[in-house]
Formats: structure tokens, sequence, C-alpha cells
């Protein structure tokens, strides 16, 4: 891994943090009582994996969003021993509580997603304040989420062209109304899945073909680099450089719970690390991968990642 740029390069920011508790169950039977056979809570949030992703593979990062004040611990901790700035504002009431039960037996994952704390007006300011201290030429910030309630597509909008016009490079990992703000403000980056990208395109992308047609139209006429994750059948990368899409790692998947997130880590990571199209798409798919693996998502130690990205077909497009 080559060595990193200064301290605190990378900027993540979530709007709508949460406290992730993982239940695991034999069977979800609803209607009925189920028993627990085990549960692990976690901080997290797009931004906030993003960045503990990072931090497991050496990067540092600055951490900023918004979170509740009255239960920052676990956010706190994890910013502690991983070596995470913490630039977050924090606002009246809780950061919300994410569900996520996961069933053995069928493999699926039924999340159950508690509202948030509702910044105000003043909260907000604040953190354009954050942004206009950190947002810096060359700086890679990533916008990562669903909006809270108080904050509009309009005010999302807003904030990234705050954050265009300091030179800072910006990659955005979010859906609906606010994905397509993001690509009409002309940011850097963006990673939907297949099913985000036909929503905003308006139309079906029934197959692969459709797909990497759709994402690489996109990376040509609007974003310079797109991430189209495809699930099961693995991912599609668009970039200046060229295009590629990586198939599926051999994964054996504990959850699907912030695989994407850790995937966008793993692209920024290479970026951060001078790896060619191929190389980020292979590191891109093995962060993911030990996501899949780790309802921790913690990263291996560096010789395991290194194996594992030769494990990882790519396929140029």
């Amino acid at each position: 891994m080559a060595n990193p740029p200064p301290a605190f390069d990378i900027v993540t920011l979530t709007l709508n943090p949460a406290i992730d508790e993982t239940v695991f169950l034999d069977r979800l039977t609803p209607g009925t009582v189920n028993r627990a056979r085990g549960h692990h809570r976690q901080p997290g949030g797009k931004g906030v994996n993003v960045s503990a992703m990072l931090a497991g593979y050496g990067i540092p990062s600055t951490a900023t969003g918004f979170l509740g004040r009255e239960n920052p611990r676990l956010f706190e901790e994890l910013f502690r021993e991983s070596g995470i700035r913490d630039e977050c504002v924090r606002i009246a009431g809780e950061t919300r509580t994410g569900i996520k039960i996961l069933s053995e037996a069928t493999r699926e994952t039924t999340d159950i997603n508690f509202p948030g704390a509702r910044p105000g007006g003043d909260d907000f300011e604040k953190l354009l304040e954050k942004l206009r201290l950190h947002a810096a030429p060359g700086r890679w910030i990533v916008v990562a989420g669903s909006l809270p309630d108080g904050i509009s597509t309009n005010d999302f909008a807003s904030l990234l062209r705050l954050i265009k016009q300091s030179g800072a490079r910006i990659a955005v990992d979010t859906s609906g109304p606010a994905l397509q703000a993001a690509i009409d403000c002309g940011v850097d980056l963006i990673k939907p899945n297949h099913h985000e990208l036909a929503e905003i395109q308006g139309r079906e992308l029934p197959d692969t073909a459709a797909r990497v047609a759709a994402a690489t139209r996109l990376q040509r006429e609007k974003v310079p680099h797109v991430i189209l994750s495809l699930g099961s059948e693995g991912a599609i990368f668009a970039s200046p450089e060229g295009s590629c899409m990586a198939g599926p790692p051999p994964v054996k998947v504990v959850s699907t719970v912030g695989a994407g997130d850790s995937m966008l880590a793993g692209y920024l990571a290479g970026l951060h690390t001078g790896l060619p199209i191929t190389g980020r798409a292979q590191l891109a798919s093995v962060f993911a991968w030990c996501a899949l693996e780790d309802v921790r998502r913690k990263l291996p130690p560096l010789p395991v990642v290194e194996m594992r990205m030769a494990q990882v077909a790519v396929q140029p497009l």
C-alpha cells in the first residue's frame, strides 16, 4: 500500500446516521415469538461506514454530519479508536436506530429503520460552516445516505454546490431525488445499485447489457466515476481511464448491510493509493466481500486483502 497523503484528506458526510442493531435468528416467523441466537450493535450510516473501512486500510478521514446529543457514545468510541477525526454537529434528540434481522434459513435481511433526530436551521448552518472549513481543492468529500427530516432536496443541492465551489471532489451514495440532484450538480462519483439507476433514468434496466450501457453512458456524459452495484452479479466501474466489470467474489454472505458503503470505501482507497481502474475494481470488491462476511465491517490484515484481490475477476468493457 502506497503512503497516503496528509492526514484527514478524505471527509465523509452522513446527514442521517444510525446505530445498527443486528439480530441473528434461525428463522424469522412474523406474528410469533422469535428468539435471537445473537446480536451485534455498532455505529453506522453510509458515510460513517466509509470512514470506518478506510481506517481499517490505514487511510485517515474526517467524519461530519449530524449526531443526536443524547446517544453519541458509540460513534465517539469508533472515531477515537479508529483515528477518525470527529467534526459531527450535535443536535437535539437521539441518533436513530436501525434494526437488521438476519434469518439463517433464508439468508434474507429485514430492515426496520426508526426515525431520527430532526436538525434545525441553525444545525444546518453549523454543518455548512464545517464544510467551508474542510472542503479544499482536490480533497474527496463523501456525501452518503438518506436525508433526515428537515433537510430538503434543495438543501442537499445547496450543500453540494458549496462543496463544488471549493474545488473539492464529491462522491455521492444516495438514491431517488437526492441522487438526481447530485448528478445535476455535477458531482464526481456516484454509486447507485441498478434499481436506483433505473429509477432516476425512468426506465427498466432488465439485463447486464442494459446496465453496462446505462452506466458507461452516464460516465461519458455527466459523472466522471460511476460505480454500479449489481448485487450477486458483481459491479460495473466506469471511469475516465476506462470501464470494467468485476465478477462476484467467492463470498459466504453473513449480512449485506454496509456492503455498498464498503465498496465505495475500497474504490476511494484505490484512488487514494494510485491504483489503476482494474485495481480499484478489485480493491472495492474485496472491501465489499469483507463486509458481506463480517457484520462488524472490518478488514483482515493487508496480505489477506491482497490475496483476495487476486481472486476477483475483472473484465474490461
